[in-house]
């Protein structure tokens, strides 16, 4: 029975029942975006496959656009350990676990097959190319994580150490980057995930990573610019962009940058110079700049929250049909991963206001929300 479930940590607190209504009405919420989470959530559960993975070649996965001049090879039509995690996210997102909830039954089957298919090494990509590899991974081991923190099942302690024990191995030991092979020098797009997957780790009762967290500062320090090094590029050396700031910002206050840190100010300013638009959807950029905003808060998240809603409100398919509920694979990143792809990351925006508690409404603004304190301290900013 629910009742019998162990507490979950704080910040996931919010998910459940009567706080969650009551979290998405104090934070921004409205009837409309639950009604677009349902229907959301009802699309993603009918498109899950028998055996608890959702096909993301299927879903029409593994488009190559070249996006910023860069050729995949049409990277992601074997991302099922990938979008699977996604879509598993989406359901923890609002309060269902493999244990409890409307969809316990495919969160159970989509756990399940991630871990099955675990590798020897920790690795939880499945069959993924190269280049998703490590992304699948990453998105896969969050959706664990998240597990484990808030059912507390022993059972799956085991495979999240190893998944994590993966991550840590895959870090750069001299940028603090990871990127795709073991090593690399890394990229901030990546660097998201796997800082969400090590935080996330801690909240589920690991610890272990503290060294890997203050490596991860050096690497944001050299991706970083502006005045108060808040903007971010995805590679050292590069300009600057609206996704790569918030993914960065982000990161920063997972590891322990206060909200009313200069840096957040920054990057909110250009976030404000590019607010939502649903004639150039991107489902990346708006997840993590959603995140970003809704941490910092204040009344540029009030701003943000307006924008952002109107334009995933309007792009959710709404005809009768098999395609009810879910968005449209859009012009960007949206070829590689699919429609499930598509359709976790706007129902994980849309729950944003319960998904994690507000990290500027900690105590004096520091990050508690998903941060541990075993030693994070010295590399605080």
């Amino acid at each position: 029975a629910d009742e019998a479930l162990p507490q979950p940590p704080a910040p996931y607190a919010d998910r459940f029942g009567e706080r969650r209504q009551a979290a998405a009405a104090a934070r921004g919420g409205s009837e409309a975006t639950e009604r677009a989470v349902r229907e959301g959530l009802a699309w993603l559960a009918a498109a899950q496959s028998a055996d608890g993975r959702w096909d993301a070649d299927r879903h029409g996965a593994g488009v190559e656009r070249s996006i910023d001049g860069r050729d995949r090879r049409g990277a992601g039509s074997r991302s099922d350990h990938g979008v699977s995690g996604l879509a598993v996210l989406a359901f923890l997102g609002s309060g269902n676990t493999h244990r409890s909830g409307q969809y316990a039954d495919t969160v159970s089957r989509g756990i399940a097959f991630l871990v099955a298919r675990q590798a020897a090494n920790g690795s939880l990509a499945g069959d993924a190319e190269f280049f998703a590899a490590l992304y699948c991974h990453g998105m896969a081991t969050i959706a664990l994580a998240e597990t484990v923190a808030m059912t507390g099942d022993q059972a799956l302690q085991e495979p999240l150490r190893r998944a994590i024990g993966y991550t840590l191995s895959m870090q750069s030991p001299s940028t603090g980057g990871w990127r795709y092979a073991a090593g690399d020098t890394g990229d901030t797009s990546q660097l998201g995930w796997q800082v969400m997957a090590l935080r996330s780790g801690r909240l589920a009762g690991l610890d272990g990573s503290g060294r890997a967290e203050a490596l991860a500062w050096r690497f944001l320090d050299r991706v970083s610019s502006g005045r108060f090094g808040g903007m971010a590029a995805y590679r050292p050396g590069e300009r600057p962009s609206v996704a790569m700031t918030a993914e960065a910002c982000v990161c920063r206050m997972l590891l322990g940058m206060d909200a009313s840190n200069p840096a957040a100010g920054e990057a909110m300013d250009l976030l404000a110079q590019h607010p939502p638009d649903a004639s150039q959807p991107n489902a990346y950029t708006w997840y993590y700049a959603t995140l970003a905003s809704f941490h910092v808060g204040g009344p540029q998240w009030e701003r943000w929250n307006a924008r952002m809603q109107a334009a995933v409100l309007s792009l959710q398919r709404a005809e009768a049909g098999p395609l009810r509920g879910s968005w449209d694979p859009d012009p960007v990143w949206g070829g590689h991963g699919g429609r499930v792809y598509s359709t976790a990351l706007a129902v994980m925006t849309l729950e944003v206001y319960y998904r994690y508690l507000p990290m500027h409404a900690q105590a004096g603004g520091r990050v508690a929300a998903l941060a541990g304190d075993d030693g994070l301290e010295a590399v605080s900013r």
